[in-house]
């Protein structure tokens, strides 16, 4: 099972559409039209998390979980369903100094693109960082 980072554009896609829209539980699907690592296929029950990166907008942070639930390679469409904690993150989103470590641990020196693996071992920093975040204690 693999970890995926989908980043979103604040001004393609701003986070107050992704508070009105996204909701724990639904099935969507997005397009995921650059980063896919040759060779690399996302596969039903790997996570995603979503994260604005801080360029375009204010209020960058990761904003949920996901399951995926289906990959299409022919037209590059990614169908997952949001699961806890995305209600509490998008209205209170991770982003602090670990936050953009991580981000930028993950993102490496290509920053703009829309989806990275997460290399296994920065899966328990960023999984403990959003659990830190939740708890109160940052």
């Amino acid at each position: 099972m693999a970890t995926w980072m989908y980043q979103l554009n604040q001004r393609s896609w701003a986070p107050k559409r992704f508070r009105i829209e996204i909701w724990e539980g639904e099935r969507w699907s997005w397009p995921v039209r650059t980063g896919l690592p040759k060779g690399a296929s996302l596969q039903a029950g790997d996570t995603i998390v979503f994260f604005y990166a801080p360029s375009g907008g204010n209020d960058p942070g990761f904003y949920g979980w996901a399951v995926v639930l289906e990959w299409y390679e022919e037209n590059r469409d990614l169908y997952f369903r949001a699961a806890a904690p995305t209600d509490h993150l998008k209205m209170h989103p991770w982003w602090d100094d670990s936050a953009q470590a991580v981000a930028d641990a993950i993102r490496g020196k290509m920053k703009q693109r829309t989806i990275w693996n997460v290399p296994d071992r920065l899966v328990p920093e960023l999984r403990n960082g959003i659990t830190r975040w939740l708890g109160g204690n940052p």
